[in-house]
């Protein structure tokens, strides 16, 4: 393993392929990128060949990090760099450490990378729900939604500076202070309990009288050590979060509950009083504190609102002057639905101030209860998730995301009168983004998402054309001549066609496959048929319903149905009658079955738990198993074990196909995957962007689609003496 330090002449040595790979699986593509730049003179400029490997590296970092094995380092690396012929070229060796069988895309890149993109911070286990610069831009603070973990970055070197370890929490947010001595972090964990009690028989928590609090801590950034800590208030719903922002003094820090807004004072015994601004309140959904000194609270009004729905809230856009003065403050019914997604930011004038939700951006004078712009989206829009105006209040950036498909990042121009135009705007990924955050120069905006922390360069220009916006595409299907790809629109419900050789050229062709495949309307009873006979075999079939996994034979004459703790059951769809793989128990949870092309053979994966610690780690362990469908002996199995830490991460197959020679899978984390259909030993495994759903082979198996959150991939299957004809 290449951990060593860097040999003298590094230029040289770094061009061999084996050892870049190496470097880059024991140090990280961050750390390699550095020393591009420290011992190699021509990466400082940006078109050599050593300058653009390492924007690749700083770009595609989150591709190259959590690399299960060298292959797959090696694999993902390669398939970066095929789009860069004046990097590869630079390069030697590289089929001397590529495996023999392996991927390689077809078309243009699925997921391109904007050239504004400075570089992505890895580190945090997926996603990243808040990013946060401190007043004097030198330092990043991000939070990681599911690894408990509060990380500080130094903005010249972009290496990590600190990390806070919370343990046993889910965070939610951090907010540094304005003269940047503190910063608080909003969470939940077990330091502060639920109050009430579970009912054991309520399964959907319906029943049970339970408040859930969650937490506020802060730390101060000279020490980084706790300074004070407090509960919120009790809430009924899990998912219902308080709001907190800091005042412009940094002694106080203004928590949004469910009735009003509590002022905490962070240095003191005698607190504020709560701010309540009445009985027309049921929520507070954002705050922004001014540096003038005003306080703006966006609010889910009590009534419903008018013109809507019954019993759809609507939203209050809530102003306290002078908090500390009392509690004197304006109430505005905006007169729009309320909906989760939503926020308020006052302008840098103080004047003015932007108030979002999912479907809805509305620029307004508070003072004089006055909308001066408003845009409003449709529901298949992308949502808005968060807003934020540049330091000098010239620009407005919006961050356009949802669960799934292409996030936007775009740029409004907000004039003194009002007016607004859009600017610019950027194509970020092809994953869930959640939040950004302006750098106090302006120069650069942070955005948060699954796969880390974005930067980008906002001085270069833009473009203002249609946004990249491919469905997110699901169950591949290969026209028998291997010239198209049918892909289903999870959001449309209905067919795509992709052309084999170009797949980002797709064509809708209606709500039916135009190919032939094993979900026709015919093979749906059958399978309901036999559903309904093995219902109640397992409770895992009886609670999960359609969510169960179960595979139909290439043929439509065997249907597979695998529950939580019982083995495989297979059902003759033609004759009727059924009967079990095999008795033997499984070793976790089921999450794959599939057939082989014969039907005479059958793929399982099951998803077992090694060990656990409330807190610490997590080993699991995925299971594959090739069983005889006649005769239910296991011909074939192979362990892959992971964590949900900062080790290899844990593979969760999303969807598996089986050939006569290779079998494919891609799971989380965007791994796609090529295995030995008869021993089921790993052949090789990349990562691309975005999540990925599903994997089919063309008949020849010379080819394999892959669906997500890009759209359509399509690789060829290189090496390794594959089928003819």
């Amino acid at each position: 393993m290449s951990d060593s330090p860097a040999p003298r002449d590094y230029a040289s040595w770094i061009r061999d392929y084996a050892n870049l790979v190496d470097r880059v699986f024991a140090r990280g593509p961050e750390r390699v990128a550095d020393e591009l730049a420290e011992h190699v003179p021509d990466a400082a400029d940006s078109d050599s060949a050593p300058g653009r490997l390492r924007r690749l590296l700083l770009t595609r970092a989150h591709l190259l990090t959590h690399s299960r094995d060298r292959t797959e380092t090696a694999c993902t690396l390669h398939d970066v760099l095929a789009r860069e012929p004046r990097v590869s070229g630079w390069l030697t060796g590289a089929d001397e450490v590529l495996p023999p069988v392996r991927l390689a895309e077809r078309g243009p890149d699925a997921a391109p990378v904007d050239a504004r993109l400075l570089r992505v911070l890895t580190g945090h286990r997926a996603p990243v729900c808040s990013v946060a610069w401190s007043p004097d831009g030198e330092r990043l603070a991000t939070v990681g939604a599911h690894d408990a973990t509060v990380r500080i970055w130094d903005a010249r070197t972009w290496r990590q500076e600190r990390r806070l370890d919370i343990r046993g929490a889910a965070l939610d947010r951090a907010v540094w202070s304005p003269d940047g001595r503190r910063l608080a972090v909003l969470g939940k964990s077990d330091r502060f309990p639920d109050l009430g009690e579970y009912d054991a028989d309520d399964v959907h928590g319906w029943e049970s009288r339970i408040e859930h609090v969650r937490m506020v801590l802060v730390y101060d950034t000279a020490t980084w050590r706790e300074h004070a800590a407090t509960p919120t208030a009790p809430r009924s719903w899990y998912g219902d979060r308080p709001v907190i922002a800091w005042s412009p003094d940094s002694r106080t820090l203004a928590i949004g509950e469910d009735i009003g807004v509590r002022l905490w004072a962070v240095d003191g015994e005698e607190q504020p009083p709560w701010l309540l601004p009445g009985d027309r309140v049921r929520r507070v959904l954002d705050l922004h504190w001014h540096s003038g000194g005003a306080l703006a609270a966006l609010a889910q009004g009590s009534e419903s609102a008018p013109g809507g729905a019954r019993g759809v809230p609507e939203s209050l856009l809530v102003t306290w002057p002078d908090p500390y003065g009392g509690p004197r403050c304006r109430v505005w019914a905006r007169g729009v639905p309320w909906d989760s997604p939503s926020g308020v930011r006052w302008h840098p004038d103080g004047e003015r101030a932007w108030v979002f939700s999912s479907h809805e951006l509305t620029l307004c004078d508070p003072g004089a209860e006055q909308v001066l712009w408003r845009s409003e989206r449709g529901s298949e829009d992308p949502w808005a998730k968060a807003v934020e105006w540049s330091p000098d209040g010239a620009t407005l950036a919006e961050l356009r995301s949802r669960h799934g498909g292409w996030a936007h990042l775009a740029l409004w121009d907000a004039g003194a009168t009002g007016a607004v135009s859009p600017r610019a705007r950027i194509d970020c990924a092809p994953e869930e983004t959640t939040d950004l955050a302006w750098s106090p120069g302006g120069a650069t905006v942070a955005t948060a998402g699954e796969s880390g922390v974005r930067l980008w360069d906002l001085r270069r220009g833009g473009h203002t054309g249609p946004e990249r916006s491919a469905p997110r595409f699901t169950d591949p299907v290969w026209s028998p001549d291997g010239a198209h790809v049918a892909v289903r629109s999870i959001q449309e419900r209905r067919w795509y066609v992709a052309d084999a050789r170009d797949p980002s050229r797709v064509e809708p062709v209606g709500e039916q496959c135009p190919f032939p495949h094993t979900g026709t309307e015919e093979v749906r009873e059958r399978v309901e048929a036999a559903r309904r006979e093995g219902r109640d075999y397992d409770q895992y079939a009886s609670w999960y319903g359609s969510r169960i996994p179960d595979a139909v034979s290439p043929g439509r004459e065997l249907y597979a149905l695998a529950g939580g703790l019982a083995p495989v059951i297979l059902f003759d769809l033609r004759d009727g009658g059924s009967r079990r793989l095999s008795e033997a128990r499984p070793e976790g949870r089921w999450m794959l079955v599939r057939f082989g092309p014969g039907a005479d053979r059958l793929v399982t994966v099951q998803q077992r738990t090694v060990s656990w610690e409330r807190g610490g780690d997590w080993v699991e362990e995925i299971v594959m198993i090739l069983w005889d469908v006649d005769t239910g002996e296991q011909l074939a199995r192979t362990r892959s074990r992971g964590t949900r830490g900062e080790d290899a991460w844990t593979d969760y197959p999303r969807d598996l196909a089986v050939g006569r020679t290779r079998l494919a899978w891609c799971g989380n984390h965007g791994v796609i995957a090529l295995h030995d259909a008869r021993t089921l030993e790993p052949l090789s495994r990349t990562r691309v962007t975005g999540g990925v759903n599903g994997v089919a082979f063309s008949s020849d198996e010379r080819a394999l689609a892959v669906t997500g959150d890009a759209g359509v991939r399509v690789y060829d299957v290189l090496g390794g003496g594959l089928l003819r004809g």
